[in-house]
C-alpha cells in the first residue's frame, strides 16, 4: 500500500496513514484504508488498533473535493459508497479502536474518527469539527448514525448544528475525546491503552460491538445510497 502503513507492536497494531500531508479521502486512499481495516481484523496477533496521521498538523481533513472535482459522475458515485463502507467497517471493527488523534479532524475526517471505541487528542494543537452546516453540505443517514452511536444524540446535536472547532482540552471536556496530551505523549498513551483494551475477552468483543452498532449497518446499508445518489 503506498499511503497507509501498519504494523503490530506486541498486540497491538498501529495503522499510520500518510496521503499529500492532510489525509483528505480520496478512490485509492480509502480502499487502501478499508483494505487494512480488513487486513487486521483478520490478524490474529493485532488484538487492538490504534490510528494516527503520519504528520504533525493534520489527523484527517476530510473528503478530497480537489480530486473529486476532477473524476466522473460514477467514479465518484463508486467513491462515496466507499466512504459510507468505511463507516460501516468501522462501526463493526471486531477488535478495540482507538484513535491517536495527532492534528485536525475536519468534516468526515471527525465524522469517521467519532465511530472510533475512543480517542485520545493532542493538546496542543489540531481541532475536531463538522463544518456541515456552514458549508451547506447535509449529512447522509449513515453519518449521523455512527455520530450519535459514537457520541450520543446531545453532543452530537450540539457539535453539528453549531460547527464548531474543539481543541484537545475543549473535546475532552464536551466528551468527545478521552484525553488530551501532549505531542510527544500521544503515541505511546494510545498503544498503552490499546494494549489494555487488547486483554478483553474474545468473541465477547466483536459480538457484542456488531450487535450494538446493528443500527448503524442498517441505516447505511438501506439508507446511504439513495442519499448518495442523490446528493451527487
Amino acid at each position: 500500500m503506498e499511503w497507509v502503513k501498519w504494523d503490530i507492536q506486541e498486540d497491538v497494531a498501529l495503522l499510520i496513514m500518510d496521503h499529500n500531508v492532510e489525509n483528505r479521502f480520496s478512490g485509492d486512499f480509502t480502499k487502501e484504508i478499508r483494505q487494512a481495516l480488513a487486513e487486521i481484523a483478520n490478524n490474529g496477533y493485532a488484538k487492538a488498533l490504534v490510528i494516527t496521521g503520519a504528520h504533525e498538523k493534520f489527523f484527517c481533513n476530510g473528503l478530497d473535493l480537489d480530486w473529486m472535482n476532477q473524476q466522473d459522475h460514477n467514479i465518484v458515485i463508486d467513491f462515496l459508497y466507499d466512504i459510507s463502507h468505511l463507516l460501516r467497517d468501522t462501526a463493526i471493527f471486531p477488535k478495540p479502536l482507538i484513535g491517536a488523534i495527532n492534528g485536525h479532524a475536519f468534516g468526515m475526517g471527525a465524522i469517521w474518527s467519532s465511530g472510533f471505541d475512543f480517542r485520545i487528542m493532542r493538546e496542543d494543537r489540531g481541532w475536531v469539527c463538522f463544518p456541515e452546516m456552514d458549508i451547506n453540505i447535509p449529512f447522509w443517514p449513515g453519518m449521523i448514525a455512527i455520530c450519535e452511536h459514537g457520541l450520543g444524540k446531545r453532543l452530537f446535536r450540539e457539535m453539528a448544528w453549531t460547527a464548531k472547532r474543539y481543541g484537545g482540552a475543549e473535546a475532552v471536556d464536551i466528551g468527545w475525546a478521552r484525553q488530551a496530551l501532549p505531542r510527544e505523549e500521544l503515541i505511546s498513551a494510545a498503544m498503552e491503552f490499546a494494549s489494555f483494551m487488547a486483554k478483553k475477552a474474545q468473541p465477547a468483543f466483536a459480538v457484542t460491538k456488531r450487535r450494538w452498532a446493528k443500527a448503524v449497518v442498517d441505516v447505511i446499508e438501506e439508507q446511504d445510497p439513495e442519499a448518495i445518489r442523490s446528493s451527487i
